[in-house]
């Protein structure tokens, strides 16, 4: 069997799996698929010089088309370039294939220029890794197409050759979706209800069990439910500072989270404040997302056996609109403040689909946006800032209009992705860089500057790098005019005022520190 062979028995493999995509970073190595690629025109193909972003782009082009995507790399620390977005796509249960191309297996261990010990280096982010090369004659494949896989594919000297009569023999079996349910009976009278993001076909199924519980819901912008009107009666408006509260008045004496790992800081809280409160997860994930005992469960398993007690959830909204009312006033206060920009912002964009950064904008996001039922997407896998906006590129392909709100660090960690534009659609795509000139979430957290990486970074010139359409934000008036943007690819540059800021935090703290 030759090269050739060996690379289209690959890609017969991705079709048998649905792949229709492929984000290829060409070199040396691989070649004998990049040359193979032709003999397979059928497949939509991204080229890209960079392998991190490639990869996140392929995480984002996963989500945006619901089917398997694989990213082809040469060998050596390309490879390693990969293993970011393969933990991504692990946590969020996205069937990603990661190819790459490797040097004859007898080089390995040798020092041999590009040559390293690709077979393992994905470890825990993989559910199988597959080691091929042209004296491989059979191969069973299984994948469940709920984590990423790994096919590992020494290729020979000559790199380029020519189809032979032999071909490999390969089958593929989709392998069933294992999780381990505990045997616990759940029945508790008082849960607080938590919404993380849900897949669209559980929707309906979830409104319905809200509307029968009627317990208090702490819903996150990512589960398109906080605007919901059916269930508009139980849902926590005005923080997350309030669950916290609720639970320790002991107004609630239960959790159920349903969908993926919420975003709150009161999730972490479970694993030691709260580390007495029992946890339900209803979930198609194969996480809890706590590292305490909590019983895990299909979403398909959602029911409501006890209706919440109707005294207790009246306490609980009179105390979230209290709270409501308060940072209604700090938003009208503080106008150029973080917290109010994002607010101002989020009536802008309610119509179109928007992806959220970590750190600092999905957590003001959740606070403070009049969050309506658009389309909105997050890397809510293993939290990270980096290739966010690479995810957003891949993501954005199936959404005609769409925005993007990172913090400067997040965007300063992608400042490869944008060189992805002219393979891009012709949709609008507009990323806004909240720029507070460092990673303030920790001023906060640690209450300390050394955490901060602060900087005096903007970013004009990366837009004009990247032949993108700059504007900059500094007032409420600005805001305004990206209502009228026309141009294909928008950097929305906010600058929020710091001192405003700090002042809404000591504000808002003092209030939910009062309730």
């Amino acid at each position: 069997m030759t090269n050739f062979d060996l690379s289209l028995t690959v890609f017969a493999f991705l079709k048998q799996t649905g792949v229709e995509t492929l984000v290829v970073c060409a070199g040396a190595r691989n070649a004998p698929f990049v040359m193979a690629l032709h003999a397979n025109p059928n497949f939509k193909v991204f080229n890209y010089f960079e392998e991190r972003s490639a990869a996140f782009f392929a995480v984002g082009l996963i989500k945006a088309f619901n089917k398997p995507v694989a990213v082809l790399t040469t060998s050596g620390t390309a490879v390693a370039e990969l293993l970011p977005a393969a933990i991504e796509a692990t946590y969020q249960a996205l069937p990603l294939i990661l190819i790459t191309a490797d040097r004859p297996k007898n080089y390995r261990g040798t020092g041999s220029p590009q040559t390293i010990e690709q077979v393992g280096l994905f470890s825990n982010y993989v559910e199988s890794v597959y080691d091929l090369d042209v004296k491989t004659e059979y191969f069973n494949f299984k994948w469940s197409q709920k984590k990423p896989l790994h096919l590992n594919v020494s290729f020979d000297e000559p790199l380029i050759d020519k189809q032979s009569a032999n071909a490999l023999k390969i089958k593929f079996e989709k392998l069933p979706i294992l999780r381990i349910q505990k045997k616990y009976i759940w029945e508790f009278n008082r849960p607080l209800i938590i919404l993380g993001e849900i897949p669209l076909e559980h929707i309906s199924q979830v409104i319905q069990y809200l509307v029968k519980t009627k317990a208090p819901v702490y819903a996150e912008s990512l589960s398109h439910l906080k605007n919901q009107p059916e269930i508009a009666d139980y849902i926590i408006f005005s923080s997350e500072q309030l669950v916290k509260q609720v639970l320790k008045l002991k107004l609630c004496d239960s959790v159920v989270r349903i969908g993926s790992v919420p975003t709150l800081r009161f999730w972490r809280d479970l694993e030691h404040e709260f580390i007495n409160i029992p946890v339900v997860n209803f979930t198609d994930l194969p996480f809890t997302g706590l590292a305490r005992d909590s019983d895990l469960q299909e979403i398909i398993k959602l029911r409501a056996t006890l209706e919440f007690p109707g005294d207790k959830l009246k306490q609980i909204k009179l105390l979230d609109k209290k709270l409501q009312s308060k940072k209604e006033n700090l938003l009208k206060k503080f106008p150029l403040s973080e917290q109010s920009l994002t607010n101002q912002l989020s009536t802008i964009v309610k119509k179109d689909s928007l992806y959220l950064g970590n750190s600092l904008p999905i957590r003001n996001w959740d606070q403070f946006a009049q969050c309506a039922s658009i389309s909105i997407y997050a890397n809510r896998g293993a939290n990270g800032i980096d290739g966010q906006i690479s995810t957003y590129l891949g993501w954005s392909e199936n959404e005609k209009k769409s925005y993007c709100y990172v913090g400067d660090l997040t965007a300063l960690y992608d400042l490869a992705s944008l060189g992805l534009s002219s393979q891009l659609n012709q949709n609008q795509r507009n990323i806004i860089v909240l720029n507070n000139f460092g990673g303030q979430i920790f001023s906060r957290v640690f209450k300390s500057k050394d955490f901060v990486n602060a900087h005096k970074t903007q970013f004009q010139h990366w837009a004009q790098m990247w032949n993108w359409n700059y504007l900059e934000v500094s007032s409420e008036v600005g805001l305004q005019n990206l209502n009228s943007l026309e141009t294909q690819f928008n950097i929305i540059e906010v600058l929020p005022n710091a001192e405003q800021t700090e002042l809404f935090w000591c504000e808002w703290d003092e209030s939910c520190c009062r309730v």
